[in-house]
């Protein structure tokens, strides 16, 4: 594949990027992705700075390429504090959830002082109107994350927002959710996307340091498995149907919304740590996955993902193979 614009502004050599899932894209997955040739991006958003130093530090041992940690672009983050921190550590990338309505001046402000201690900026938006923020701003590249994908959420597809934000900014643009395979790579290209993200595919590889309860989970889950819970809230997120999802969706129609929302966040606090490390997988714990689970049905290395992907991208858009008629004709 010829080289594009985020592969040159990241310095990768393929135009994937790997979601920064809490308690699962650790050191381990991180480095593999960024090894293969993509971007790896520690989710780190909800740690405390020592962990946050040391799967840095554990990064830069397994490889010298590109590879970014995320957090969060809000005026309640301490974000004085990570500036200093990357003053430190010097990661290359910083992958940043800027969630809804953005403040350009903050924005404007922190994207200064980051290029300047040298860090590429990418920002993952849900609106056309944070899209043409983020980009004004500085970014050096914009996610747009459709209600396909797993954890946080919104109310429009990818096949919407993609194209919209690519209208809306001369930034490149990464497309993200329900993307698992060659076929959603070749779809994302041809809204105009330059890049993908991937979380949940990268969840079941061999690198990802989670449970096996969670990693069997994601290979048994159909495609009516997910459901959105904690649309009440400030963070609705797409999971696995599980107990702890049933009674979520119970106190949501069950309370008034802010009262639902209190319950809510106390129900699920810590569910994708118990999920991903302790292996609770139907009461309390939230396997966070987007609805292109239902086409994962094997555990496979990083690099073969990716080199899977890539190809099957490769074959679809040179127009070599029309998807099924091979296998129909056969």
């Amino acid at each position: 594949m010829r080289e594009n614009r985020i592969c040159k502004v990241l310095g990768i050599e393929k135009p994937v990027i790997q979601g920064p899932m809490a308690w699962a894209a650790t050191a381990p997955l991180v480095g593999a992705v960024s090894k293969a040739g993509g971007l790896g991006v520690l989710g780190v958003a909800f740690a405390d700075y020592d962990f946050i130093r040391r799967q840095i530090r554990m990064v830069k041992v397994m490889t010298d390429r590109p590879f970014g940690f995320n957090a969060i672009l809000a005026k309640d983050q301490n974000l004085d504090a990570l500036t200093q921190l990357i003053r430190e550590e010097k990661p290359p990338v910083i992958h940043l959830d800027a969630l809804q309505d953005v403040d350009f001046e903050f924005a404007k402000k922190y994207f200064t002082i980051w290029h300047e201690l040298g860090l590429k900026i990418i920002a993952k938006v849900f609106t056309r109107q944070d899209v043409e923020t983020v980009s004004l701003a500085g970014a050096d590249a914009v996610i747009v994350k459709g209600w396909e994908g797993g954890g946080i959420n919104t109310a429009q597809s990818t096949m919407i927002l993609v194209p919209m934000a690519v209208s809306a900014t001369e930034t490149p643009v990464i497309a993200s959710g329900g993307i698992v395979d060659g076929r959603g790579m070749a779809a994302a290209f041809c809204l105009g996307a330059e890049a993908v993200e991937m979380g949940t595919r990268f969840l079941a590889s061999e690198e990802a340091d989670i449970s096996s309860e969670a990693k069997q989970a994601l290979l048994s889950a159909g495609d009516m498995d997910t459901v959105i819970t904690g649309s009440t809230t400030a963070t609705p997120c797409r999971q696995i149907y599980n107990n702890l999802a049933k009674r979520v969706l119970e106190a949501e129609a069950e309370y008034r919304p802010r009262d639902a929302a209190v319950l809510v966040d106390q129900m699920t606090s810590g569910s994708s740590k118990k999920a991903f490390v302790g292996g609770d997988i139907e009461n309390e714990g939230a396997i966070l996955a987007g609805q292109g689970v239902a086409m994962i049905d094997s555990i496979k290395p990083v690099a073969a993902i990716i080199d899977e992907m890539m190809a099957r991208c490769e074959k679809v858009l040179a127009g070599t193979k029309i998807y099924g008629w091979e296998e129909k004709k056969q």
